[in-house]
Formats: C-alpha cells, structure tokens, sequence
C-alpha cells in the first residue's frame, strides 16, 4: 500500500512538475505553453491559496501518481482541475491509486466547503480510461470543445456537486440554450 502525500517543499514540488509532464505520465501530443503551465501549477500551489497537491511515490522515492486541485479564479467557493492534473505512473495503473488520489482532493474541497470539482479532459481514445474513471466517480460530463488543445483533439470537461440544493429551489436558468 501506498502512502499519499500533500506537497509541501519546492524539491518534491519540481519532482512532481517533472513526473506530470513526463513520458510515463501522459504520451499525448502536448499543446503549445501546456507544459510550462502545468509546471507553474504545481509550484504555486505551495502559496497554499485553496490549492494542493498530492502526490504518491514507490520505494526508491520516484513520483508515480499525483494530483492537484485548486478554487476557481472567481473565489466562489468551486474548485476546478483545468492546469492541474491526475495523472498514475503507466506501470502502476489499474492499481487505486487514482481513486485515492482523487478522494483526496475531493476530501480537501469538502473540508474547504468547496461547492463543486470541475474537471477539463480530453475527447482522444488514449483518454477513454481516464474518462470512464470520472463518470465511474460520479462525474457528469457538461460540455466539450472540438480541436481544443491541438486540432483533432478536443476537450471534454466533468462536474460533480458537494452542494445540496433546498427541494423547494427552482433549477436556474438555461438561458435559452438547451441543456443536455
């Protein structure tokens, strides 16, 4: 059994970047500045601002799962995964790691009385797995852009509530547009 730790010091902080935008981590085509926002992500979540890490390591103190959540830009209380990311190492898949990562990070936003995780993930077929494990963990998807990150691969964004609406509250407005 693994141990999850929340990131605390500059050293792991540059170990996790690393490990995030490595080839173990993800094989996809990168978008252009995607790499270099992922790093800065990790690093400053260590102003603590309503923003963590978490990271697992093996014995020889290699990163091989992490995961990052932090409060939207507008401080409303919903918390996102857009320039943070949960990524396993690819030989240590299929393993719960990625669900204890994740009831980590949900663990933190309920304890901040966080309202929601929104999530930002990708249409392409190496990212099947990571897309049936959020709706596996109550995730609904809400929307998707085509051609996205790069052309021919597009967005795909996740929500999950921690907040309970009163039974006597009306639905907001769709604005006109229809909701799927």
């Amino acid at each position: 059994m693994f141990k999850i730790h929340r990131l605390k010091s500059p050293s792991v902080a540059n170990k996790v970047a690393a490990f995030l935008t490595g080839g173990a981590a993800f094989t996809q085509t990168w978008a252009p500045g995607e790499k270099t926002v992922v790093k800065k992500a990790v690093r400053t979540s260590l102003r603590g601002r309503r923003h963590a890490y978490w990271y697992i390591e093996n014995d020889q103190k290699e990163i091989i799962a992490a995961i990052g959540v932090r409060e939207n830009a507008l401080r409303s209380g919903g918390f996102e995964m857009v320039d943070d990311y949960l990524t396993v190492h690819k030989n240590h898949r299929r393993q719960g790691l990625g669900n204890q990562l994740l009831s980590a990070a949900e663990r933190y936003v309920r304890e901040k009385k966080g309202r929601y995780i929104y999530i930002e993930s990708c249409d392409l077929d190496s990212y099947r797995p990571a897309n049936q494990f959020y709706l596996k963990n109550g995730y609904r998807v809400v929307g998707t852009v085509p051609d996205y990150y790069v052309p021919g691969e597009g967005r795909v964004d996740y929500f999950k509530s921690f907040s309970h609406p009163s039974p006597t509250k009306k639905p907001p407005p769709s604005c006109g547009l229809p909701i799927n």
